[in-house]
């Protein structure tokens, strides 16, 4: 069940929303696939998972550009959970992977050796194992999406700086990731194995811009409240040789997967946002620049909301070991 905004023209928004039902919280089955897994890469004696990414979007902004002055903007700020909790789920999340790994008969590196050798390796940790950010100024030619979120590793294998990138959307930073566990390659305790490095990407609200076509047509933006598992979640690998050298890869979620569970109330205009480039603040009487941008606040319930994320990072974690598992032997 979904909250849907939709904008028109120069922004005229209409709201449509589900009847007023009580939340239910119920386990969830979220159907992974993972493609780009291949024997060379994977095909091992053993197994170091460096660290284990979990990213939550926080906020979703899109905008659709008409012309100098007819367009029209839709931001979703998600409210409710807080970084104690998101930094709690994480480190479920990575025990429930070893957990799972276990249970195949996949065999792990102990904790504290993997992670003496990440940092004797010289793979950088993110600063206090997280990483925030929020929807940043710009300018939208035609029609465009953004987003905030918040990133962080499990305490026992932290975050890693050569993974930052993977939320900035396609480009250098998902190349990067490819090459990430590299270093990897000159540790001799990996001779034989293979280390992995997950990210897995957990959004609030399904959001789209389009622009005018060639002739003529509003620019439209919508957006829908729902609870997904992005495709762009991964896992970084790489299987060392000798020399130093390795087969270094990434494999990824095939498709998205979007929960039907009704997990937030939206509040219409219920949200700061920030309005864009200083040039478009809002000045006060003390020469201060204000930014007076609104967005709708998708209020989670938090119970329902945490229920679906261990269904999706358990459903996540299976799909990863049945990956892992299909390329032994």
């Amino acid at each position: 069940m979904t909250m849907t905004r939709r904008g028109l023209g120069l922004g005229a928004l209409a709201l449509g929303t589900a009847a007023a039902l009580p939340f239910t919280a119920r386990a969830e089955a979220f159907a992974v696939r993972m493609t780009g897994q291949h024997r060379g890469l994977l095909r091992a004696d053993g197994f170091a998972i460096a660290t284990y990414h979990l990213n939550f979007v926080t906020s979703q902004q899109a905008t659709s550009v008409a012309s100098i002055t007819a367009r029209t903007r839709l931001a979703m700020v998600m409210e409710g959970p807080d970084q104690a909790l998101m930094r709690r789920l994480t480190n479920e999340a990575y025990a429930d992977l070893r957990a799972q790994m276990e249970a195949a008969g996949l065999a792990l590196m102990p904790v504290e050796e993997t992670r003496t050798m990440t940092r004797e390796a010289g793979l950088e940790e993110l600063p206090g194992n997280q990483e925030i950010a929020g929807i940043g100024p710009g300018i939208t030619i035609g029609a465009g999406l953004k987003r905030g979120w918040a990133t962080f590793g499990p305490d026992a294998a932290p975050a890693l700086e050569a993974l930052r990138g993977v939320m900035r959307g396609p480009g250098l930073g998902q190349i990067g990731a490819i090459s990430a566990l590299n270093p990897l390659n000159r540790r001799p305790e990996m001779q034989g194995k293979a280390a992995l490095a997950p990210s897995l990407v957990l959004d609030f609200a399904r959001m789209d811009a389009a622009r005018p076509g060639l002739f003529g047509g509003a620019a439209s933006v919508s957006g829908n409240v729902a609870f997904g598992l992005l495709a762009e979640s991964q896992v970084s690998a790489v299987k060392p040789a000798r020399m130093g050298m390795g087969t270094p890869g990434v494999f990824r979620v095939r498709d998205s997967v979007f929960s039907p569970t009704r997990f937030a109330d939206l509040v219409q205009g219920g949200a700061a946002v920030r309005a864009g480039p200083s040039f478009s603040d809002t000045i006060d009487d003390s020469y201060r620049a204000i930014q007076r941008a609104r967005g709708d606040a998708v209020v989670i319930d938090v119970p329902v909301w945490e229920g679906l994320v261990r269904d999706a990072y358990r459903g996540y974690n299976a799909a990863v070991v049945e990956a892992v598992r299909s390329q032994q032997g």
